[in-house]
Formats: C-alpha cells, sequence, structure tokens
C-alpha cells in the first residue's frame, strides 16, 4: 500500500486510465450528493484507499491490506455492484456515475463487514483556457483555468514533463478555485537530445479530502479513516480534465 493516500489516489487513478479506456460513462440517474466528510477512527486492523471517478471512465478502483499483506478474497461493493480482483490493480469495476451521485462503499472479509462509507462524483473540471497541442514558450508562468466545479471538496492543478521528468503540484485547493499559475521555474527546462518538451496538465476535482487537512491525516500511517468506518483509509470521488502541451527548448 503506498505510504501516502493523496499519492496512492493520483498513482491508481493514472494507472486506471489507461488500463479502463472502455469503462461504461451510462448515466445514473441519482446526483444528490448529500454525504459529510468524516474522519473516523478504526476499530479493526484493516486498511481499504478506495476511489469512484466519473467522465468518460465511470470506473471504481478498492486496495486493502492488513497487517502488511495485500487482502485477495474479499467481498468489495459499490452501490451493489461488486468488484473483481485484479492482481495489479486492486478490485476494480465499470460503474454508472453522474455529477453528483452518491456511491456507498462495503467490504466484507471472512464472513464480517470490514469496511464502509460514502462519497459523491464531482463534475469535471474542464480546462477551458489550453488547447491539446498549444506551446508554451521556456522559462515563463502559465495560469491554467478551468470551469467551476459542483459537489467536489477540494481541486488539484498538476504538470509533469518528459525532458527532466521534473513534476508540480498545486495541493489542494479550494473547491471554488477555478484557476491556477504554475511558476516559471518549472518551465526552465533543457535537454541535448530534443528540441521540445511534452508536458502534461491534469486539474483533479475531489469529494472526500479538504484542503484544510493536514499531511498526517492523510498519511496512511496515521491510522484514521476518512469517509469509512471500520477500516483506516479512504473513500474518495474524482474526476479530472487532460491537456499535453509543448515548451520549444531552443538551440
Amino acid at each position: 500500500m503506498k505510504k501516502h493516500l493523496l499519492l496512492s489516489i493520483l498513482m491508481f487513478f493514472l494507472m486506471a486510465s489507461v488500463q479502463f479506456s472502455a469503462c461504461s460513462n451510462d448515466d445514473d440517474d441519482s446526483s444528490d450528493c448529500d454525504v459529510d466528510i468524516s474522519t473516523n477512527t478504526p476499530t479493526n486492523d484493516y486498511e481499504v484507499v478506495a476511489q469512484v471517478w466519473g467522465g468518460l471512465q465511470g470506473c471504481g478502483i478498492v486496495q486493502i491490506q492488513k497487517d502488511g499483506e495485500e487482502v485477495t478474497d474479499a467481498i468489495v461493493k459499490i452501490n451493489g455492484y461488486e468488484l473483481s480482483y485484479d492482481e495489479s490493480m486492486g478490485y476494480v469495476a465499470s460503474l454508472a456515475t453522474s455529477d453528483g451521485s452518491e456511491m456507498e462503499l462495503e467490504v466484507t472479509h471472512n464472513g464480517s463487514v470490514i469496511s464502509s462509507g460514502k462519497t459523491c462524483i464531482p463534475s469535471m473540471p474542464a480546462i477551458t483556457n489550453i488547447d491539446s497541442g498549444d506551446v508554451h514558450q521556456l522559462s515563463s508562468s502559465l495560469t491554467v483555468q478551468w470551469q467551476s466545479v459542483d459537489y467536489a471538496t477540494a481541486i488539484e492543478l498538476s504538470i509533469d514533463e518528459n525532458v527532466n521528468y521534473q513534476d508540480y503540484s498545486s495541493g489542494l485547493l479550494d473547491p471554488t478555485a477555478t484557476s491556477h499559475t504554475i511558476p516559471a521555474t518549472f518551465f526552465e527546462l533543457s535537454s541535448q537530445w530534443v528540441d521540445s518538451a511534452e508536458c502534461f496538465i491534469t486539474v483533479s476535482a475531489y469529494y472526500g479530502i479538504e484542503p484544510g487537512m493536514s499531511p498526517a491525516i492523510l498519511d496512511s500511517s496515521s491510522g484514521v479513516g476518512i469517509n469509512v468506518e471500520g477500516s483506516s483509509g479512504v473513500f474518495i470521488g474524482l474526476n479530472m480534465d487532460q491537456t499535453t502541451i509543448y515548451v520549444p527548448l531552443g538551440d
């Protein structure tokens, strides 16, 4: 299990975005999000990291550990749909989602419910001022703008590039945020081998974690359950938009 829950979420999300390209986007008519974020003290030794997202890929992924060992024989359900186990991803399934839809998790192991919780699906933070393939100048800042988001408790902008293999994150922003500026220092790039850098921008909307949460709580070693009861771990909903830009590196 990844030590830092937010990092786990992002890594699983990127993996799943590749592996679940055929996920269903069937509309779920229930868009009645009425879920409060909760932080609970675990009552067992299990750790559950669970996420559900909407958009073009309505999918869920859940990973479970106990005493440092992965649990592979649990019964995992989200809104009554059972997730199947995959060695590389954990418990996974295509799910019908829509903006604001309420998602309910139940995990059973050895005949007992060991984790349960609720979250909601945010709307997509569609990037509005950058098109895929746009060119950005070396060593200059870049402001990324996106549509306002419903049903979110936090927003995050991240970017990585394929020359110096740097990455940058805004950290968790207020859910009302609609822009963020990437500092010019990120674009101070150079290479002896290529004449331009490819940069991948992602704006993610979360339901279930907040900007005010301390790094200690977001660390899976904290022994806290965020939106889950019974186990430690976290259950979040998320949605995202991505685009790619190019930065000429000059002579």
